[in-house]
């Protein structure tokens, strides 16, 4: 049901209630268009019969093809063909204009009788095989089969030429490659002989060679004399001495014969002796001073010898300052030196490793372009090898076959025919509905509106005479009475607690035209009918104002009289012919009723027929002809809106609505007019067989006066038809009693 929703050009899935609204819309365009698709049809049919008729008989020859298998060999795979839409690029490749120009051409120089025939040419590819059809159309039996032919052979001889001409390209480019790989070798033996003329390549390796190991060596010096530097800078002097004093004893020792060791004299060794000399006469002092007396001679002397060591270590201490000194100086002269050599050597090196670096190159880059130029001339060899194999080979499977009649049978052509009639009528009626925003059902009125439905009106056929009589209490017209009976118990129960809010009730209509009138004409009729007290009906129409016609009363004065101060609205009201309901004109026309709505006179006259009256119905002008509605419809309780089905524009609809909702005007729902009563969605007309029964069993008495209409007492009402108007219609003239 959602597939056929989609179809119908809804979207999302259909309710059933939708759907049938759906249905019944194509039924009712097809009803109104119905020569639209009849016309179609006929005109598809003839132009089949006439192409079958007047057509030329046609023949179709069969030739087939396959691609067969080969060898694969590695020269063979220098010609490739793209794999991944190889079968769909024969196909095209065979039907091309290229393929048909060459047989057309090959047929007309063998056959020149058969200049000029035409043919057309399909090819497909057999299901789950590596096998092509190749059909072949033409007026000519003779033709069809030869053009086939020519077209397999033509592929053929094309495939051959577009592997050759490739192969030749592929040739072609090599061979310039390989011209210039040949000059590039050629240049560079020339660069490496002349380098080798400039420099000696065996003397510079062993010259790099021999600079990078002295370079190891300077550099191991320098670090050396470097930390010697930092060590001097960061120690003292009786540090450096007591250093370079244990660093000569180690190193100057020397034995004799007795295996005792001699120091090298110097300052460390008198540094060293001095400073020994006095821990031994401190730690001798310390010893004796523990049994002799400070006074002692032996404790003075040996403080005197202290003294003296001490001063002496001082002496040496200064001495050896400026020692120090002139060694720092002479480590830094050393460090500058190295520095300087080793920047010279590096030099060198680079020298020498940028010559060979440059040397490599050479020899780097021409043997590359040799292995270039080898890997290409095996190329050109697999090229030539190849030339005629084929990544695959299509070869003829069989010839095409002797041409056959395919003329289409009569039945098939009138078939087609009526497909296409069918297809171009629905689509076109498609196109209406889609520009027809007009509804005819409740169900797609709810679609486009969100305001309640307050009645569906059914369609009523005129009389012989061509009028529409109005209500009476015994209308046998059930489905249409009901539909207002409808309509006014919606309007007396709406409100809350029981009470009646919507005393003064507004119809309009978006366009002239809709029905209006004569609806509510009907439903303040109803309303009476059902009612002890006192009904209202105004005609508000004070352009064009015409509800009196059908009641057969006077037109002035009226509404407009009653607004314009120039009359009391008790003495304008007249009574009609049904009972508890009365009527007030639209009186004089006039070209400016917008003042007379705006002024102080309306809203006193709304309150007083709230008073007077239990409900007051208003008949006004459309909305959208005039803006005398819509400046009514915020003074009354509430405002129907009447749609006429099948004729009113839902986009008019919409704009009336927005036109009383910016007037802050309360509408209450829509009365849906015109309704055919034989839809899906129509429930009364389901039932009326529950009306015939009640009324064929039942004996008809005619109403008495009284009841529904009041005694005779005063002359009856203007009229000259039997409904009183002469026009509209309504119950036969009767009096009425005067107010």
């Amino acid at each position: 049901m959602a597939e056929l929703g989609q179809e119908l050009g809804i979207g999302g899935p259909l309710s059933p209630a939708a759907l049938r609204a759906r249905v019944y819309r194509y039924h009712l365009l097809l009803r109104k268009y119905w020569w639209l698709p009849l016309m179609i049809l006929s005109g598809s049919l003839l132009v089949q019969g006439v192409r079958y008729f007047l057509g030329d008989p046609l023949f179709v020859s069969t030739g087939r093809m396959m691609v067969a298998p080969r060898i694969m060999t590695k020269e063979s795979a220098v010609y490739t063909e793209e794999l991944t839409n190889y079968f769909g690029t024969q196909v095209s490749l065979m039907q091309s204009d290229e393929i048909k120009r060459r047989a057309r051409q090959s047929v007309e120089a063998s056959h020149p009788d058969l200049k000029g025939v035409a043919a057309e040419l399909a090819v497909q590819q057999e299901p789950k095989a590596s096998i092509f059809i190749l059909k072949v159309t033409s007026p000519d039996p003779k033709y069809s089969q030869l053009f086939a032919d020519a077209c397999m052979s033509e592929f053929l001889e094309f495939k051959r030429e577009m592997r050759g001409e490739t192969s030749q390209k592929t040739v072609d480019a090599v061979a310039k490659q390989l011209s210039e790989l040949e000059k590039a070798i050629a240049d560079l033996d020339t660069k490496i002989f002349e380098f080798k003329q400039q420099n000696n390549v065996i003397f510079l390796q062993e010259q790099g060679n021999y600079v990078g190991s002295y370079l190891v060596d300077l550099n191991k010096q320098l670090a050396e004399l470097k930390k010697e530097a930092q060590l001097l800078d960061l120690m003292n002097i009786d540090q450096t001495l007591e250093r370079e004093a244990q660093g000569s004893e180690t190193s100057s020792a020397v034995k004799d014969g007795a295996g005792s060791a001699a120091l090298v004299e110097g300052p460390q060794s008198e540094y060293i002796q001095t400073k020994r000399q006095l821990q031994r006469s401190k730690a001798r002092l310390e010893q004796m001073s523990k049994y002799l007396r400070p006074k002692h001679p032996k404790i003075l002397s040996l403080k005197d010898d202290i003294t003296r060591s001490e001063r002496k270590l001082e002496i040496v201490r200064q001495q050896s300052q400026e020692s120090v000194h002139e060694k720092r100086q002479a480590i830094q002269l050393q460090i500058s030196n190295l520095e300087k050599i080793v920047a010279e050597s590096e030099t060198k090196a680079l020298e020498v490793g940028r010559k060979m670096a440059e040397f490599d190159k050479l020899k780097t880059e021409r043997d590359r372009q040799k292995q270039l130029y080898d890997s290409l001339l095996g190329t050109v060899q697999n090229v030539n090898v190849s030339q005629d194999v084929s990544q695959f080979d299509v070869n003829i499977l069989e010839q095409a076959t002797p041409a056959i009649s395919v003329k289409p049978g009569a039945v098939r052509t009138l078939l087609l025919g009526l497909g296409v009639g069918l297809i171009l009528s629905g689509g076109l009626l498609f196109l209406l509905d889609r520009f027809n925003d007009r509804v005819s059902t409740v169900v797609e009125l709810t679609e486009h509106f969100t305001e309640p439905i307050y009645g569906q009106v059914p369609e009523e056929l005129p009389d012989a005479d061509g009028r529409l009589p109005l209500l009476n209490p015994q209308d046998t017209r059930h489905v249409y009475a009901e539909s207002f009976r409808n309509i006014r118990s919606s309007l007396r129960f709406v409100g809350a607690d029981g009470q009646k809010k919507n005393r003064i009730i507004l119809v309009t209509s978006p366009t002239p035209g809709d029905g209006k009138s004569t609806v509510t004409a009907n439903l303040a009729l109803t309303l009476s009918f059902a009612t002890t007290q006192k009904i209202l009906l105004i005609d508000g129409d004070m352009r064009r104002g015409g509800l009196h016609r059908l009641f057969g009363l006077d037109g002035e004065p009226g509404l407009a009289e009653v607004l314009g101060g120039q009359a009391e609205w008790r003495k304008v009201v007249q009574p009609t012919r049904y009972k508890n309901l009365f009527f007030m004109s639209a009186g004089e026309p006039t070209g400016h009723p917008g003042e007379l709505i705006f002024s102080a006179a309306c809203e006193n006259l709304m309150e007083e027929l709230r008073s007077e009256f239990e409900m007051v119905i208003f008949d006004t002008a459309p909305v959208l002809a005039v803006d005398d509605t819509p400046s009514l419809a915020p003074k009354v309780d509430g405002t129907l809106v009447l749609y006429r089905a099948g004729r009113t524009s839902c986009r008019l609809m919409r704009n009336t609505l927005e036109a009383l909702y910016s007037r802050n005007a309360k509408v209450l729902g829509i009365i849906f007019n015109g309704v055919d009563p034989k839809q899906p969605e129509y429930g009364y007309y389901k039932y009326t067989e529950y009306y015939y029964s009640k009324t064929v069993s039942r004996k008809r008495t005619p109403p008495t006066a009284g009841a529904d209409q009041p005694a005779a007492e005063t002359a009856a009402v203007p009229g000259s038809g039997p409904e009183g108007d002469g026009s509209m219609g309504g119950p036969p003239p009767v009096t009425i009693k005067k107010t």
